[in-house]
């Protein structure tokens, strides 16, 4: 079986390459764009290409946002380009977001999502919450649920705790509260930091990535204030960066504006750090309840004492071990395979 992924995401995010490598062990080989054609880039990709079906991964990078004069025309191109693809072949999609992160009031985004799910073969979204949130649009009959799968390989072993504080410069019996990945407007990040410098809770706020634009990291920094209590990593997080930040925190923290996915929340879980999570962002699936799970209402009601309890407990690798073996590579990619059969020789 030949399944051609689109588009390539693999500089960013670790999950298509862990997939692509899972799904070989089943059978399948993946091939993905090479460079970027113009005009109509989704079915002059897969020119003199042979296979079997097209795996879509956030099609938002088909009509993405550079802000220049073509923004809105690649947003008109798209629903030609897609249907001349699924033309050829038939078309998965799996539904990682249900709309582009922060793109908000732009036109024609939610027709052309629509148009992706009604072209689509099969969605495949990541926990049954999603799927039920899904269904409001799609066809249930066209919705697979299959776990996100376990991004801690792409990392490998964290280093110590003493020995990642120390790099950090940051003390060792300081209870460190972690935000990472890109900073940008979707994830809440500045009314947690004016929470942060109001409230002043028990644990130092790190926030560790790079910032979406110049301007905002402006805005963060301005929103942080020189606040004793929080500590400012604003720039890209190489592998070894990043490691040394999960292994300095004491706990996790995820404060979406809205979320469909979470592959952070997802590696946070398989490391066995303690998240703390608003109760609102149910389409994330971490194997609840857990204890190292917290959820709570806001900022103001209920997250000091789900922060409390998050800092009583420590880290700890082993105890995420069913989590991992449940959300295992192997696992994910038969799931995938079988999907893949069934679309290409319905029963």
């Amino acid at each position: 079986m030949k399944v051609f992924f689109a588009p390539d995401y693999r500089q960013g995010v670790a999950y298509q390459a862990l997939l692509a490598g899972a799904l070989a062990a089943q059978g399948v080989e993946v091939t993905f764009p090479v460079g970027h054609r113009r005009l109509l880039p989704l079915s002059r990709g897969i020119q003199g290409w042979s296979g079997d079906l097209i795996h879509i991964h956030w099609p938002e990078k088909f009509f993405e946002r550079r802000h220049d004069r073509l923004d809105f025309w690649r947003k008109v191109r798209y629903p030609l380009d897609l249907a001349l693809t699924a033309r050829r072949l038939p078309i998965i999609l799996t539904a990682h977001d249900l709309r582009p992160h922060n793109r908000v009031g732009e036109s024609l985004l939610d027709a052309n999502f629509q148009r992706t799910y009604a072209t689509a073969r099969a969605i495949i979204v990541h926990s049954a919450q999603a799927a039920a949130l899904l269904s409001s649009t799609v066809s249930p009959d066209k919705l697979h649920v299959i776990p996100h799968g376990d991004l801690s390989p792409s990392l490998g072993p964290l280093p110590s705790r003493g020995e990642s504080r120390a790099a950090l410069g940051f003390p060792v019996s300081e209870p460190l509260c972690l935000m990472f990945g890109t900073v940008e407007p979707y994830k809440g990040i500045e009314p947690v930091l004016d929470w942060w410098r109001s409230a002043k809770p028990p644990a130092t706020l790190a926030v560790a990535g790079k910032p979406l634009s110049p301007a905002y990291a402006a805005a963060i920094r301005a929103h942080a204030a020189d606040a004793k209590n929080i500590r400012l990593d604003l720039a890209w997080q190489s592998d070894d960066s990043l490691k040394r930040w999960l292994a300095a925190a004491d706990c996790v923290l995820f404060h979406y504006r809205a979320i469909f996915t979470s592959g952070a929340a997802s590696l946070a879980r398989s490391l066995g750090i303690p998240i703390l999570i608003p109760g609102r962002l149910d389409t994330i699936d971490l194997a609840e309840p857990s204890p190292r799970v917290f959820r709570f209402a806001t900022l103001d009601s209920g997250f000091l004492p789900a922060l409390e309890s998050a800092l009583s407990i420590t880290p700890d690798f082993s105890s995420a071990a069913p989590w991992r073996e449940a959300i295992a590579w192997p696992h994910i990619a038969a799931q995938t395979a079988r999907l893949y059969a069934s679309v290409i020789q319905p029963q």
